[in-house]
């Protein structure tokens, strides 16, 4: 994964925090064929201008009781809110999550293919249902178990492989809808202190992706010959625990990276003194 690196920020205008929002280019590549870590560069490259959590965000307070319930609700709530960017704290909209490029890699069984996607829309990361939200401040770790009750991925694609043994060639519109997925497991983050605050830099993650059922559809297979696109289509759908987990590693590459992106380009703006002190 690679992450920006921090430098001396220059006097910054509202103009110039504009510009900085655009200039960033997102791409993420998630190639499990040969185990490449997935890249994502998403948002501002501004990470040292410290900001207050917005004020519609639920906040806590390391010292309450409560205080894994709270990070739980919180987490969930503030979620909820990104239907569209928050630019303050580094947060895209999540409906959809825009994502220009991404590549899973060939399997080991069941999928000798790479996908190939561009012009991805995810929707659902907006509905998380938490289990765990829950920071360990001793071992600088966070731990998450949040389920999603339906992820949909729509893309342009690329395939010219074989799946199940059986030839597919194609590139049109495709989607893919993950139901019941689960994350869980912890995120590994260092401590970044500035002008007195803490900030926190995510630098690795120990996560795994769980589906109750993956929904496959790719337009246009061979040239828009329905009778041969259509027998694909169902052979997936039909196995579909097979292919997914023959290139799951892949798609929780990605998830893990989105994750971590995410968190690092939010903390590196909000302070947990800001975040969690008593208020």
């Amino acid at each position: 994964m690679s992450l920006h690196k921090y430098q001396p920020c220059p006097a910054i205008t509202p103009q110039r925090k504009k510009s900085l929002w655009y200039k960033t280019v997102p791409l993420l590549d998630a190639t499990h064929s040969t185990m490449k870590p997935p890249t994502l560069l998403l948002l501002l490259v501004l990470h040292c201008e410290s900001v207050l959590l917005p004020p519609s965000f639920k906040k806590c307070s390391r010292n309450q009781p409560d205080l894994a319930k709270c990070m739980r609700e919180a987490a969930a709530f503030n979620m909820h809110q990104l239907v569209h960017p928050f630019r303050d704290v580094q947060l895209p909209g999540l409906k959809p999550l825009k994502i220009p490029a991404l590549t899973i890699g060939s399997g080991k069984r069941a999928v000798a293919v790479e996908q190939r996607y561009t012009d991805c829309n995810i929707y659902g990361f907006d509905h998380p249902e938490f289990d765990t939200f829950q920071f360990d401040l001793q071992e600088k770790t966070l731990n998450v178990d949040v389920r999603f009750p339906e992820v949909t991925k729509n893309c342009k694609y690329q395939l010219n492989g074989k799946v199940m043994l059986l030839p597919v060639v194609g590139e049109g519109e495709s989607t893919l809808v993950l139901k019941d997925a689960r994350i869980s497991g912890y995120l590994d983050y260092e401590e970044d202190k500035r002008n007195g605050k803490t900030h926190l830099k995510f630098i690795d993650h120990h996560l795994a992706l769980d589906v109750g059922h993956v929904y496959f559809h790719f337009d246009n297979l061979f040239d828009g010959q329905k009778e041969l696109g259509d027998n694909i289509n169902k052979i997936l759908n039909d196995n579909w625990r097979d292919v997914f987990d023959d290139v799951k590693e892949g798609y929780v590459q990605v998830v893990n990276t989105i994750i971590q992106s995410l968190l690092t380009n939010f903390w590196q703006k909000v302070s947990l003194e800001d975040a969690l002190d008593p208020h």
